[in-house]
This record gives C-alpha cells, structure tokens and sequence, in this order.
C-alpha cells in the first residue's frame, strides 16, 4: 500500500512539472524575449520590402493596407477604406523603431491606431493598441503578406528616372537635355544614362530576397566637363545589393543602409 502511494505522488510530481514547462511556453508574440542564441527578427530575417493585406473594418468592408519597409529605418504606409461610397485613401511616411527583443517594429507617425507589427518569417502580423496579439476568429485578418515577386517584376521593363543620388537631388546635366535614367530588360541586361556617357551592363536579381547586383558595366567614351555624377553613378552600380519598389518609386540599396540612389518611374 505504501509502495502504491508513494509511486502516485511520484506521477502527480511529473505531471505536475510537465503542465508548468506548457504554460511557460504559452508566451505571447509580442513579449518574446531575446533569443539566447542572439538571433532575432531584426538581425536574421530579410524583412525589408513591401507587405499588403485585407485588414478588417469596423464600418467599411475592409482596409486594404500596403505597408513598406523602404530600409532600416523608413516606412511608407497606404491604406484605403473599402465600401463606402467614397473610398477613403491615406498615405504617410515615417520612420519606423524595433523593441528590445529585436522582434516588433513602432511605426512613428501611426499613433493613433495600432502601429506595432511583430516581424514574422515573409509576413508582418499586427499587434493591438497594446502592443499585443489579436485572438480570435479574426485573428488571422491582422497578418501582411510580403509581396517580393510583385515587385522584382514590376521593375523590369520600366525606364526609371535618377531623382537622388548618394542624398543629393539629381539637377538636370547642363550638357544634355536628356534625363538620367536606367532601364532593366527581360535579358537581364541594362541600359542607363548619368549625365555624360551612355552605360550598360548586366544585372541579376532574385524576386524572392529583393536582392540585385550589376556586372559587366561598360560605357562609351565621350569626354564632359562634369562626369562627377556619372562617375558617382558607376560606382553606385557596382556597391548596391538590394532593391525597394513602390508603386512608382525604386531604391537601389546597400545592405540595411540608406538607399544609394533613387528613381521614379517616367508618366
């Protein structure tokens, strides 16, 4: 009878253990804390592109929502209220902060509506005005998709107009009456123009991680009192490694940096 007992209280024990390692796992999103091993969302995941999704709407029939990560530390977000009859657009920019876990970013300008997203693997989830994880039938409503393909494709084959280079706004070339420009085929070969010479080349990119990169940069050899943007712009070509695209905008980008140069799309 004793052995009995005593093998009892032993099981109650483990059961007992096991409920409280469940319950210490039942954490939520948004108050992770740091890994161990150091990785984080911040440090690990490539998360820098354009998210969209169908946000649900108190009054309306939906928010459609397009959220940019232009780099790491701008945002541009445009949402548009859908089903009233005058469809209700809003656009800002800012920039944007992580929390100390490395897992969740504040958008500055969104103060007053939930502005925390929790970074997920291709997806941005939005917490509550608290900061915390929406539960629920609609739980699921409240995730952004990232749209990498949507935007490696939607740069190709459009001409783009140099506007900002390393910072400084792009002034027309007092040499020439043509723009600055580049241009990306189906090929995956490039055409550009900086001022001076006529440029072209090679280009890979990879829908999937936004990445870009450019060889075989040759020009032609006209000589111009001012070839200082140009040669700017040469050196651009060969350093970035990524690319940001919204709706008539594109960055070219060095790792997490400020966008070396920026472009519009030609109306």
């Amino acid at each position: 009878m004793k052995t009995k007992t005593s093998l009892f209280f032993v099981l109650s024990l483990f059961v007992m253990s096991c409920n409280n390692k469940i319950k210490t796992n039942e954490t939520d999103i948004s108050t992770n804390p740091t890994p161990v091993d150091g990785h984080t969302a911040q440090n690990a995941l490539d998360y820098m592109g354009i998210y969209k999704g169908l946000m649900p709407c108190a009054d309306c029939e939906g928010i459609e929502t397009t959220l940019e990560l232009v780099n790491e530390t701008n945002y541009t977000l445009k949402t548009v209220y859908l089903g009233k009859k005058v469809p209700a657009k809003f656009n800002s920019e800012g920039t944007y902060s992580w929390n100390e876990a490395g897992n969740t970013i504040t958008l500055s300008n969104s103060k007053d509506a939930p502005n925390q997203y929790f970074v997920a693997e291709n997806a941005l989830i939005q917490l509550d005005v608290n900061g915390k994880q929406i539960k629920g039938d609609l739980a699921d409503l409240y995730r952004l998709k990232k749209q990498d393909s949507l935007a490696a494709s939607s740069i190709v084959k459009t001409k783009w107009k140099l506007v900002e280079l390393n910072g400084k706004p792009i002034e027309k070339s007092k040499e020439s009456t043509k723009e600055m420009f580049i241009q990306l085929d189906s090929e995956n070969r490039f055409a550009a123009f900086a001022g001076c010479n006529n440029m072209m080349g090679e280009y890979e990119i990879n829908e999937t991680t936004m990445r870009i990169s450019f060889s075989k940069v040759a020009a032609t050899m006209m000589a111009c009192a001012e070839m200082d943007t140009e040669q700017e712009f040469a050196e651009m070509l060969e350093t970035v490694d990524n690319f940001s695209y919204n709706g008539n905008q594109m960055t070219l980008n060095k790792a997490r940096m400020a966008p070396l140069a920026k472009f519009e799309m030609y109306q």
